[in-house]
């Protein structure tokens, strides 16, 4: 993620580095700033986030010339030219290479005090992305609403601005516009979706094509007509019907006995029923008498 400003600091001045990183993001500047830093060891982590801001803001102090992650870190906004810039939070002067370039001075910095030195250093941290007049904006106060609007119609490109307008936006319920970036997503997205090929050779999506999706401005959906929805009343009675008629023809054919005649009709195989019903008690099948036995009389050899 790429930041504007790598905040660092002595883990004894996290207060006011605290202090100074509200102060920057009600800027809209977006701050990385560890409040949890209580190693001294810069890591590749470290560096990778300060090598991804545009500026490197170090709060210099009696603590940070003794803090060997501050140095590290310092070091790092150093050798990248238009990076670094240097805040002092008391009357200690860092060792070399910091200690010739300007420090802005912020000694005595409150919650309700702000020292002319933390407006420059705003100056500066703006001017490298493009900002300007941030000084004009922060003396503004509370009941300057008129004055707060002049300034966001002079800047209307400023993220300051680009944030009042979607806040308003926000307030009369209208929905943002799809960033560039999620448009390019969803055309990607599209595009990976099997569809046939038009005489164009454009790939087509549920008969849209990928390239006149990409060029349509998003539209809001139509609410579904019941015509569309393709299942009206008349079609759900229907199939009631239909399902009302099958139970009650089940329970017709359920419920009527099963007659000799029929029974006659029912397969042999693993059914006993038409065995006893066309065989009279005594006699062997025809079929099994030509089949099996030979013929002749029945001896019944159960009696003694």
């Amino acid at each position: 993620m790429a930041y504007d400003v790598f905040l660092v600091s002595a883990n004894e001045d996290r207060d006011t580095a605290k202090l100074i990183a509200r102060r920057l993001r009600a800027l809209k500047l977006k701050v990385w700033f560890n409040q949890k830093q209580v190693d001294e060891t810069f890591d590749a982590k470290d560096a990778r986030n300060a090598t991804n801001s545009t500026s490197m803001l170090v709060l210099w102090s009696e603590n940070a010339v003794k803090s060997d992650w501050v140095r590290a870190a310092a070091s790092v906004g150093h050798s990248r030219p238009g990076t670094l810039v240097q805040i002092a939070l008391d009357k200690t002067i860092p060792y070399e290479p910091f200690r010739t370039a300007k420090r802005f001075s912020v000694a005595g910095m409150t919650s309700r005090k702000t020292p002319d030195g933390f407006y420059q250093a705003i100056e500066v941290l703006g001017s490298r992305d493009g900002r300007s007049d941030l000084r004009e904006w922060m003396g503004f106060g509370s009941k300057d609403e008129d004055e707060r609007a002049d300034w966001l119609a002079e800047h209307p490109s400023d993220p300051l601005a680009l944030h009042a307008k979607a806040q308003r936006e926000k307030d009369l319920g209208m929905k943002p516009a799809p960033a560039p970036a999620a448009q390019s997503a969803a055309a990607l997205a599209a595009a990976s979706l099997k569809g046939a090929s038009n005489g164009n050779g454009h790939r087509s999506v549920a008969g849209v094509t990928i390239a006149a999706a990409a060029a349509r401005p998003s539209v809001a959906p139509a609410p579904a007509t019941d015509a569309e929805t393709g299942i009206g009343w008349g079609t759900m009675g229907a199939i009631c019907l239909a399902i009302l008629a099958m139970l009650v023809l089940a329970w017709f054919f359920r419920s009527q006995p099963i007659g000799p005649g029929m029974r006659a009709t029912l397969p042999a195989a693993g059914n006993d029923v038409k065995v006893a019903a066309t065989c009279p008690s005594g006699q062997v099948p025809r079929s099994l008498m030509n089949e099996v036995l030979q013929p002749g009389p029945i001896i019944n050899d159960t009696s003694e």
